[in-house]
């Protein structure tokens, strides 16, 4: 059966939305648009899926990975399937690959944007979040560029938003999430040759 990869975002009141319901959205609204999934064995059978690390809560994603397996998969499926979603869960590309290894051990690194909301002296923040991201052995890279902090990581289950939000409120630099806007750019592989993200499509 096809096992279809997709790049998905997550965006606006949507990151409300806990992760663990996403395979139930994303099955129910392939089964609005005629789609039949491949089921688990066992005595409680539901649609085989594969997500990447969650987001935490209130957090967008602009290029996060999943794969599903279908029945059968042709021409006008995505576009099917991505006109079911609710607003702010849309489907960007989907492709079939060869079926093998879960998509956790696929994805390894993310590039996240920190955005302060308040006066934050930047060297400060930047600092806070290689030394912590650094001692958990996360850290792959950060930068700070015109009011902006990019922060490449691995470890993906330890080291997400809330991470970055206990740093830095325990550096003193904000008081709480509302002090700032963190967005997970790009969740993937990381390219030792080019020093980045490498999307999984």
């Amino acid at each position: 059966m096809p096992r279809i990869r997709i790049i998905f975002e997550k965006c606006g009141l949507f990151t409300f939305v806990n992760h663990m319901d996403l395979p139930v959205i994303f099955a129910r609204a392939a089964r609005r648009a005629g789609l039949s999934q491949e089921f688990t064995q066992g005595f409680s059978p539901h649609p085989r899926i594969s997500l990447a690390a969650p987001l935490a809560i209130g957090v967008e994603g602009f290029c996060e990975p999943a794969d599903f397996w279908f029945e059968k998969w042709e021409a006008g499926s995505l576009e099917l399937w991505n006109e079911m979603l609710p607003e702010g869960l849309n489907i960007l590309k989907g492709a079939e690959v060869p079926d093998g290894a879960a998509l956790a051990k696929f994805v390894d690194a993310a590039l996240y944007r920190v955005t302060f909301c308040r006066g934050v002296l930047p060297l400060l923040a930047k600092e806070a979040a290689e030394n912590a991201a650094n001692a958990i052995g996360a850290l792959r890279g950060c930068e700070y560029n015109d009011g902006v902090l990019l922060i490449s990581v691995g470890d993906l289950e330890r080291c997400g938003g809330g991470f970055f939000v206990k740093v830095f409120t325990e550096a003193g630099l904000i008081e709480g999430w509302s002090d700032l806007c963190i967005e997970r750019l790009v969740t993937g592989a990381w390219d030792e040759e080019t020093n980045s993200v490498r999307p999984l499509l």
